[in-house]
C-alpha cells in the first residue's frame, strides 16, 4: 500500500471514530516502519516471537495480542501487551484475575456458534461478563471473527445488538467492538466497530 492509499484508508476509518489496527505478522521492520512513520502507534500481533522482534525496533508502540492464547503464555502476554483481543475461556479469566492486569481486554464471541471457531458462545456471554466482574476485571469490549460461510452483516449486526444491551446493563462498560478485517472492515464500521484489524490490505 502506498502513502496515498494508506491516508485514504486512515481517514475513512477515522470518520467512524474507529481505530486502524495493522496486523503486522510476517512483516519486516522496513514494512512496519512505513506504518510507524505515518504515525500509527498500535500494532496487532499474532505471535510472541514476532512481537519480541518488532518491540526491539518500535518500543513505544501499543501492542495488541490478537491470536488464541496458550494458558502458559498468558502471564507474558498480560505483562507485555497493552490490549488482549482474545479472551475465550473461563480459565483465562481466572488466570488473568490473579495477575491483577492493567491491560485492556476483549471477550471473543463465537457469534455463529461455529464448532471450528474459538470464543464464548452467545448463550454464555452475559454469564461470562458477570463472571469477569465477580473476578474484578472489566472487559472493554467484544471481539468476533465471522465464519467463512457467514454473512458478515448479520454477524456484526448481532454482535452490535448484544453490545448495546451490555452497555445499558453496565454503565461502567466502555462497549468497544473489535471486528472487521481486510475483506469486511467497511461492513464492520457500518455496524459500530471501534477497532478494525487489517493485515493483507496493507
Amino acid at each position: 500500500m502506498d502513502l496515498e492509499s494508506l491516508n485514504k484508508l486512515f481517514l475513512k476509518i477515522s470518520t467512524y471514530s474507529a481505530k486502524l489496527l495493522p496486523v503486522v505478522k510476517n512483516r519486516s521492520s522496513d514494512e512496519i516502519k512505513f506504518l510507524y512513520d505515518f504515525g500509527i502507534r498500535d500494532f496487532g500481533e499474532n505471535r510472541i516471537d514476532d512481537y519480541e522482534k518488532h518491540k526491539n525496533f518500535f518500543p513505544d508502540v501499543n501492542y495488541h495480542f490478537i491470536a488464541p492464547i496458550q494458558s502458559r503464555k498468558l502471564k507474558f502476554i498480560s505483562q507485555n501487551f497493552d490490549t488482549i483481543h482474545t479472551l475465550q475461556r473461563k480459565k483465562e479469566i481466572d488466570l488473568l484475575s490473579k495477575l491483577q492486569p492493567k491491560n485492556t481486554f476483549f471477550l471473543q464471541i463465537n457469534i455463529d456458534n461455529d464448532i471450528n471457531k474459538s470464543g464464548f458462545n452467545v448463550d454464555s456471554l452475559f454469564y461470562m461478563f458477570e463472571y469477569c466482574l465477580e473476578s474484578s476485571i472489566l472487559p472493554s469490549g467484544l471481539m468476533t471473527i465471522p465464519s467463512i460461510n457467514s454473512d458478515p452483516r448479520k454477524v456484526f449486526s448481532n454482535l452490535s445488538k448484544l453490545n448495546e444491551t451490555l452497555k445499558k446493563d453496565y454503565p461502567q462498560y466502555k462497549g468497544e467492538l473489535s471486528m472487521g478485517m481486510s475483506d469486511d472492515y467497511q461492513i464492520a464500521l457500518d455496524y459500530g466497530a471501534t477497532i478494525v484489524r487489517i493485515g493483507t490490505k496493507l
